[in-house]
């Protein structure tokens, strides 16, 4: 079986009275990430309820979010701080980590532009919100330090030169293969700052042993155990870890559950064909929904009895900011879009429908329920919780899901989902054809399937638990009370 698609290590959830004990003697945690409360999406929409139930122990840490609350995000006992970064210099952050980290993690190097200046500037922004995060006086000893994603790894070489920090890292974006880093300009800084944290997590083991491995092949003198997956250099001990990241089950069952996104559901299917394929995706290259719709393309051309009988969804997440042209990719989608639609229209039947205005929690609920099938066809993606949102909202243990291979959640969901090729079309289409010609008891066998993983790896049990793995050392993912620092902060 392919690396990508074997199943992670499942947690043990933690019981209230673990979570209680957790919560009462975690030391104060300092959360640092690109993007704080009050955002749409990301890390930081994760994030933000761990935050909050944590509550005064958190001061949290991002170039961008909100410092003051408001009736749509409430800091709720945490405190917020957003580093003072001129302005040119952000930019030129935000470019750096854009423009060529993000393709290059997703090993898409002919898309990774390299700019000395763009690096240089995101190494200074690094240390400004190092700078700002040892300035704020902690209650306690130790401090636990908490990095986020690809935008701060450098912050941590820094921080580790204060006595009574543990820091460590969650990577939520893929770590390609070595050679990828080990040919890029700032491979080795990359690699040196994160060994820095005593923990790094990662979604899938396929990108911990890439991790591993690029270790070894960059700094032959380094103890690299890939077994036990523990790095010693010089006097530095870095543990990794495999945590795919949760979801709220509970948040997205009650969404399910209420009346409001039923009541659109059921207008959304009386409204559109007998059948609704859904694609949610943000719409860059990572996603392959160029890709898919190719896929759709193929499965119509050779389904001709499949015409006026579903409809496929695309609900397009912009990455452009508000007044700018589209990108160059989004205008490849709207022309594929415009395209397939004039091929194949008939009596007034279209077989894509483009909604393009931001959907809230309760929006995105009532269009899962009413999928017949979700497609997911990512070409390199971190993880996706798109996939599990969906799973989630079914509890009627109905409904199809389409998944990439080339996704972490992959990792997860490979029982219940029809797992498929995201740059062939005919892999594609012939799970388009197999999904939507599903029986009702394979769907309920698949769905049941599914939910069981989501359902028991929850938000909270994944941010607690790695919280507790950077305090214990090497122990199960949720070791017993009372918590021992001694072996992290060697």
């Amino acid at each position: 079986m392919p690396s990508s698609l074997q199943s992670p290590p499942l947690l043990t959830p933690l019981s209230r009275e673990d979570f209680q004990e957790l919560e009462l003697f975690l030391p104060t945690l300092k959360v640092i990430s690109y993007t704080g409360p009050g955002q749409s999406g990301g890390v930081s929409k994760s994030l933000e309820p761990v935050v909050k139930r944590l509550g005064t122990k958190v001061h949290w840490f991002a170039i961008e979010g909100q410092s003051l609350p408001n009736q749509d995000t409430p800091t709720e006992g945490f405190s917020f701080y957003s580093p003072k970064v001129p302005a040119l210099l952000a930019e030129r952050h935000k470019k750096a980590a854009n423009e060529y980290l993000f393709p290059l993690l997703h090993g898409l190097t002919d898309k990774a532009k390299f700019d000395p200046e763009n690096w240089k500037a995101f190494r200074q922004v690094n240390e400004i919100v190092a700078s700002d995060s040892l300035s704020v006086s902690s209650q306690s000893f130790p401090t636990l330090c908490w990095l986020h994603d690809y935008q701060v790894p450098l912050a941590a070489p820094l921080m580790s030169m204060q006595a009574g920090l543990i820091i460590c890292q969650f990577w939520h974006v893929p770590w390609p293969e070595p050679e990828v880093i080990i040919n890029s300009p700032i491979g080795k800084e990359l690699v040196e700052a994160l060994l820095c944290n005593k923990l790094i997590g990662f979604h899938t083991t396929e990108y911990a042993t890439n991790f591993l491995n690029t270790v070894k092949e960059l700094f032959p003198n380094a103890q690299v155990d890939v077994l036990k997956m523990e790095i010693r250099r010089r006097r530095t001990h870095t543990r990794v870890v495999v945590m795919p990241l949760g979801l709220d089950f509970s948040l997205w069952q009650k969404l399910a559950r209420s009346n409001k996104p039923k009541a659109e559901a059921m207008g959304v299917k009386h409204r559109l064909a007998n059948q609704v394929l859904l694609g949610v995706d943000r719409i860059d290259f990572t996603k392959g929904v160029l890709e898919k719709l190719e896929g759709i393309e193929r499965f119509l051309e050779a389904n001709e009895i499949w015409h006026r009988r579903f409809h496929y969804v695309q609900v397009c997440h912009s990455v452009k900011t508000p007044g700018a042209a589209p990108s160059d990719y989004e205008v490849l989608v709207e022309s594929k879009i415009e395209a397939i639609n004039k091929r194949f229209a008939s009596n007034g039947w279209q077989p894509i429908l483009a909604v393009r205005e931001y959907l809230d929690q309760n929006e995105l609920a009532a269009w899962y329920q009413a999928a017949d099938v979700l497609l997911v066809n990512s070409i390199k993606d971190g993880l996706n919780l798109i996939a599990k949102e969906y799973v989630a909202c079914r509890q009627d243990e109905q409904g199809s899901l389409i998944l990439s291979k080339q996704t972490g959640s992959s990792a997860e969901l490979s029982q219940g989902a029809l797992i498929v090729d995201p740059e062939s079309p005919d892999s594609i289409a012939n799970a388009i054809s197999q999904a939507l010609s599903m029986e009702v008891e394979e769907k309920r066998r698949r769905m049941n399937s599914m939910r069981r993983v989501v359902g028991w790896n929850q938000l909270h049990d994944w941010a607690l638990g790695f919280l507790r793995q950077s305090i214990q050392g090497r122990h199960s993912a949720h070791p017993g009370i009372p918590l021992d620092y001694t072996d992290a902060l060697k």
